[in-house]
């Protein structure tokens, strides 16, 4: 099958802009298939009526979200277009140019593999909520999933055909849909190509319906999992549990007229040792349902509590030293050598301490 012919090139669209009808007419030059997915539209409907003729257009008839969008333009190809080998997906909005699509495309086919479309996040003219947001999501996709991605946010990406199911089983209907895509991908040992492309921002990326709050949660959670909230919470429980116990002995000790500095040595001793096997057991049990045998996983989250209180010392006095830290600095520091482990904390726990 010539490219023409085996590729789709996939247009997810909510609130289509102006420049819809010149992008799908350019690609409808390059490949026999164009579909647009109209994601339950409330402005510049009427736009859709304007597109080429060539375009196919599935409609959703409320806005379901991005993942809803591209398993709905999967199914279709499977029903409709059965002899396409690679889908490319783009956004609508301006940010990928045809060359970059075809590009994208091209090495797709010629190498089986899913490809991303990279954009150069070092590059002046940026947003900072772009820049910020993909350099932290990629050091956490490095960290969970061990794929070294330079563009975790790009919406340009080619999918060969023989990947269309695992994406439709793929969970999630919005922005954390292409997060676990990731995950898929990586748990099925697939290979994930990356082309750079142009970095084309219009009006400091106006017509992007990503909601900062609200997306960035979904994302994480679909980087993450059902199973980090679970663990946030009971770390959060744990660590409620551990102080009140503390202010609870500390008031007991005071009436032995002992030492302040006793009191304290002992009261966060006790404290600290009873929290660690109050969460030790909600992770076991709750968060990862873990069938290590008890004896082998104790011992392995006791070395890592003692490794974690230790990486917090030396990372934030190693911080401190380097920047020269003062005062609310050094705790600035503390606070995020801090996330950091607990983001190690917890991909550790789910594959070395619990895992199955």
């Amino acid at each position: 099958m010539n490219p023409r012919g085996a590729v789709a090139a996939v247009i997810p669209v909510f609130n289509p802009e102006s420049g819809l009808g010149a992008l799908t007419a350019s690609l409808l030059e390059r490949y026999s298939t164009v579909v647009v997915v109209d994601d339950g539209s409330r402005e510049n409907v009427e736009d859709f009526d304007k597109l080429p003729g060539g375009v196919s257009i599935v409609r959703h008839k409320a806005n379901r979200g991005k993942g809803r969008a591209i398993k709905t333009a999967i199914a279709w190809l499977k029903e409709n277009r059965p002899d396409v080998e690679v889908a490319v997906f783009a956004d609508g909005d301006g940010q990928h140019s045809p060359e970059d699509i075809a590009s994208v495309a091209d090495r797709s086919l010629e190498t089986g593999s899913a490809v991303l479309g990279v954009r150069d996040f070092f590059k002046a003219g940026i947003p900072f909520r772009s820049r910020l947001g993909n350099i932290v999501t990629a050091f956490l996709v490095r960290m969970m999933y061990r794929i070294p991605i330079y563009d975790t946010q790009t919406g340009l990406r080619a999918i060969p055909s023989r990947l269309f199911d695992m994406m439709l089983d793929t969970e999630g209907e919005r922005f954390e849909y292409e997060m676990r895509l990731f995950g898929k991908l990586a748990a099925a040992n697939e290979s994930l190509g990356q082309v750079p492309i142009r970095t084309i921002y219009i009006e400091s990326n106006r017509a992007s319906h990503f909601r900062p709050i609200r997306d960035t949660v979904r994302i994480y959670r679909g980087l993450f999992g059902g199973r980090f909230a679970k663990f946030t919470g009971a770390s959060i429980a744990s660590f409620i549990f551990e102080n009140a116990l503390f202010a609870s002995l500390i008031a007991v000790l005071e009436s032995l007229d002992l030492s302040r500095n006793c009191n304290i040595f002992w009261a966060l001793l006790f404290a600290r040792v009873t929290s660690a096997s109050l969460n030790y057991h909600l992770n076991r049990r709750l968060v990862f349902n873990s069938k290590t045998a008890k004896r082998v996983s104790v011992w392995r989250y006791a070395l890592l509590a003692v490794c974690i209180m230790s990486f917090s010392y030396l990372g934030t006095a190693s911080l401190s030293l380097v920047l020269d830290a003062r005062g609310l600095a050094i705790t600035t520091l503390k606070i995020l050598v801090d996330v950091i482990l607990f983001l190690l904390s917890y991909r550790l726990q789910k594959i070395w301490v619990f895992g199955n």
